[in-house]
């Protein structure tokens, strides 16, 4: 069992449960992933679902309609890329999949094998334990609580229908114990339900990795398959729905933040367009981290574009860190890592390449450090 902290709330942090709306942005930006085929050309009219993007077999479309009008330098996740940059007509045409005519309930069940795959890369079959990670680690963050939190009827709904079409032998609803409302709200739901269990699990650091969500619940990893709830938001969305990929919660908080949010935003829009028309924040002397306070990158907000793996936007001040001292040896960060890796010999560049894909790059050897040693410089990817 991996040893894990808790990591302290804002005290005076409290997130709105009236979701702010900002889906007719008057352009979208779409990223365009290495080795994948443009399927459109400059000037191209596009509904919402025209696939855009071929990326290894999985189609990427437009979350509105409009027009291409170019492809352009910006950036995601602190990495600057080429995006499609396509105007919205605000028309909102829409391109309908003809294989749900209504929802999951006509799905015959190779169909649905081939709708999971091909948009979500999901395998169903076979699976016997299904869980419904609903966590957020960083204690600014509550993005994927709220999408349980809009959504639960119909996860409830769905997690159900799909037991019986795959034969699941258990769902399990991971929830942290902070998040009371949702608690309720399942509780008073899931006597409806007997084959979905609701787990409580203490408020510590990093949970909502998947890794390290199976190690607490002593389930192997071969033995279950992990869903995050904001992915499985897109999959009830289409299934339930027949709608496509447009749109996605994120979390603008932090203590500079006058009215910390919940938005629901689309895809492709750039993040000053939400500053700028919802948020009232401190902009002199202050810093903008993505997704988390303890692994998230500082980042320039001009030209940062929200994509499926943008969860939260945090606005904190500018701090002025103690600079880096010589290690004490005292062998806090490796006491703390889940994965048992030795921060110190990241330095040694044979060592980091053994250790890359297993790190977590979760923060908290940087966190415990006495000496405020940045280990995490040392995994960063150069080229990027």
């Amino acid at each position: 069992m991996q040893k894990l902290i808790e990591i302290t709330e804002h005290p005076h942090l409290q997130v709105s449960s009236n979701i702010l709306k900002y889906e007719k942005p008057d352009y979208v930006y779409i990223p365009i992933p290495k080795n994948s085929t443009l399927l459109i050309k400059k000037d191209a009219v596009l509904s919402i679902g025209t696939p855009i993007i071929n990326h290894n077999g999985t189609p990427i479309t437009s979350p509105i309609s409009g027009k291409v009008v170019s492809i352009r330098k910006m950036h995601h996740l602190n990495i600057i890329t080429d995006f499609i940059e396509i105007m919205n007509d605000f028309e909102e045409r829409k391109v309908i999949n003809p294989t749900i005519k209504r929802n999951i309930h006509n799905i015959k069940k190779e169909v649905l094998d081939k709708l999971l795959k091909m948009n979500f890369m999901l395998d169903l079959n076979n699976q016997k334990t299904i869980i419904l990670n609903c966590i957020d680690d960083d204690p600014y963050t509550f993005t994927e609580n709220f999408y349980l939190f809009l959504n639960y009827e119909g996860y409830l709904e769905l997690l159900d229908k799909l037991a019986k079409i795959y034969n699941f032998s258990r769902i399990i609803i991971c929830v942290k114990s902070s998040n009371s409302e949702n608690i309720n709200k399942l509780m008073e739901c899931l006597g409806m339900y007997p084959n979905i269990i609701l787990n409580i699990v203490p408020n510590l650091y990093f949970l909502g990795n998947d890794k390290i969500l199976l190690n607490h619940l002593n389930i192997p990893e071969k033995e279950a398959l992990v869903i995050k709830a904001s992915k499985f938001y897109h999959i009830s969305n289409l299934l339930l729905r027949n709608r496509q990929i447009t749109n996605k919660l994120i979390t603008i908080s932090g203590s500079c933040v006058k009215n910390p949010s919940i938005v629901r935003v689309k895809l492709g829009t750039k993040i000053k367009d939400v500053l700028d028309n919802f948020i009232k924040y401190e902009s002199s002397n202050c810093e903008y981290i993505i997704n988390s306070i303890m692994e998230g990158k500082n980042v320039s907000i001009e030209d940062l574009v929200i994509t499926e793996d943008l969860q939260s936007l945090l606005i904190v001040p500018k701090k002025d860190i103690p600079p880096e001292e010589k290690c004490l040896n005292c062998g806090e960060c490796l006491n703390i890592c889940p994965v048992g890796i030795n921060p110190i010999l990241l330095k040694n560049a044979t060592y980091k390449k053994l250790v890359e894909e297993k790190c977590l790059k979760c923060g908290l050897c940087s966190y415990i450090c006495p000496t405020y040693i940045n280990f995490n410089k040392y995994m960063e990817d150069n080229n990027e």
